[in-house]
Parts: structure tokens; sequence; C-alpha cells
């Protein structure tokens, strides 16, 4: 049996590294596949349901990035119905993720902005300071990519909520207050000076920073989304930042993604755009984490983790 090795870029990259941690596999890349009735394993980061359904014994999927939404519709689709989906879950991406929020928390909590600013106008002072510990960081989606963001803002003492969909029993750390469900929402909110949203596209997370949320925003919040931006509406947001509370939005993610030359989020004086790279895959590490879930397949044991559709992740 084969592999099909379809990535978004780096091809030369990938086909080496999973070459070296798949020496006794059949690795082709896209559009070669050989035999499509040997295909058993399919690697890429977006594939169109129509080339998946050309290989009548593929067994599954795996992402070559953290998201996943472009293979939930795969689960509406007879033809795939037994065809798994395996997420890539990285700690070298949720090391990435966390470097890019405590670079961007950082950067306004300690009024490097405003010292930018400040040159312009060729002074040489400093602005009135906030300590870390009275920035309380607000991580939106507790999963595997906020627990990574809190531990490296708990590490440098900044206070840490942590907002889920329900609450978890098996909290690690004690010292982080945790808040769950949408009637704790507002609270998390108003008690966090910035708000880091993690949150996956889902049904439930559409639409969820909906502008009487917004409003909920501590004064002079600053808002870092490197999750989905499906989680606001584009003019709810420049309403907040434009009206208050918000002081800044630093939007890794977008809603329509890239948004388009006429979008005012490109002009706005208090939106920092950077264009979908807070997480960028690492090939390296993941391609050994995707080795490690082929090698549990040929031993008859179950990948991990899988997406599940009824959840949207």
């Amino acid at each position: 049996m084969t592999i099909v090795v379809n990535p978004a870029s780096r091809a030369k990259e990938w086909m080496a590294a999973l070459t070296e941690q798949l020496p006794n596999e059949s690795l082709f890349l896209w559009p070669q596949v050989g035999d499509p009735a040997r295909v058993e394993y399919v690697l890429a980061w977006q594939m169109a349901a129509d080339d998946l359904a050309g290989f009548p014994n593929l067994a599954a999927v795996f992402s070559l990035g953290a998201g996943v939404d472009q293979w939930l519709p795969l689960a509406e689709d007879e033809r795939l119905a037994d065809v798994t989906i395996v997420r890539l879950v990285d700690p070298a991406v949720s090391d990435e993720m966390a470097a890019y929020a405590l670079h961007w928390v950082l950067h306004y909590q300690r009024r490097f902005d405003q010292m930018a600013a400040l040159q312009q106008q060729r002074q040489f002072t400093q602005p009135d300071y906030v300590e870390a510990a009275d920035f309380a960081v607000g991580i939106l989606g507790y999963g595997n990519i906020g627990r990574r963001v809190g531990e490296a803002f708990t590490t440098l003492g900044y206070p840490i909520n942590a907002w889920s969909r329900t609450l978890h029993h098996d909290q690690p750390d004690p010292s982080i207050d945790h808040y769950a469900g949408l009637e704790e929402l507002n609270d998390f909110l108003s008690a966090s000076q910035a708000v880091v949203n993690v949150l996956p596209n889902t049904a439930e997370t559409t639409g969820l920073l909906s502008p009487d949320r917004l409003d909920a925003f501590a004064d002079g919040a600053v808002f870092v989304n490197m999750g989905r931006g499906t989680v606001v509406r584009e003019a709810d947001l420049l309403a907040a930042l434009d009206n208050g509370p918000l002081r800044v939005a630093v939007l890794d993610v977008t809603e329509p993604e890239p948004p388009p030359p006429s979008s005012p989020l490109f002009d706005h004086p208090n939106v920092v755009l950077t264009g979908h790279t807070a997480g960028v895959t690492l090939i390296p590490s993941a391609s050994r984490i995707i080795a490690a879930n082929i090698k549990r397949l040929r031993r008859g044991e179950e990948p991990y983790p899988v997406v599940d559709a009824g959840r949207g992740y």
C-alpha cells in the first residue's frame, strides 16, 4: 500500500522529512499517486473530496496543519464515511503560538507602541508602566494550545484567566482562574486586560464575540486573535475599536481570509494584521508526529487525535 503527500508548500522538505521517518513506506508526491487502488493514506493540508474519493481503499487522511476546518465537509460525504481524519497536534506549533501571544501582549502591556510614537516625536521618555502582575491575560479556549499559552505567561508572572465551553475537572494549575460556559463568558472578558483567542471554528464559536460581549471587554483591553476569524464579525470588531472598550486588535486570522483589499482592517490605526503566521507548521517535528501515527495504524492501534466532526475539531 502507498501514501500520497500533498503539502501546500515546501514539497521537497516534506518529502525528505517523511522519507527519513518512514523509510519502508512507498510515498508519492501529489499529483503522482501510482495505482489509486493502493493508496491507503493521504497527507495533505487540503484536498478536494472528489480527489480523495478516487482512492477506493483510502483509510485515513492526516492533516499537515493544526487547523481542520477544511476537512470537516468530508464527514458529510458518503463516499468518505469510513475515512479517519487525523489532526496534527504538535507541541512545537504550540510553542510558536505561545511565543506569538507573548510578543503581542508584552508589546502593549509594556507600552512599546507608545514608545515608538514617542520616538517619532523625538522624545526619549517612559510611558506609564503597568506590571505583569496587574495585567491579567485571558485565554479564550483552554485546550492543548491554550494551556501552552497559559504556561508561557504564568512563568513571567501574569495572572491567567481561562475560558472553556465546559468546566474541566482535571485542571493542573489551581492558580489559574477558570471560567466555563456562555454564562461566565462576560465575566471572563471583563476580568482580562488582554484576551488571546485560540478557539477553533465551530458552529458554537462562530460569532461568539457578539457586540454585547465585545462591550464586556475591560476598558483598554488588547485582543489577540490567533484562533479563527469567524469568532467575531469585522464590523463589530471595528465598532469596539472605534467606540471602546478595545484598545487594539492583533489579528492573525480574519473572516474572510485574506480580507479583501477594500477591508478597513488594513487602514485602521489600532489593528495589526500578521497574515496567519502565529503557528507555522514545523516540518521536522510534524513529520515525526505523523510518522508515529502511521506506525500506530500499522500496529493496529488508534491514531491520536482523530477529528470529531460533531465537535467541529
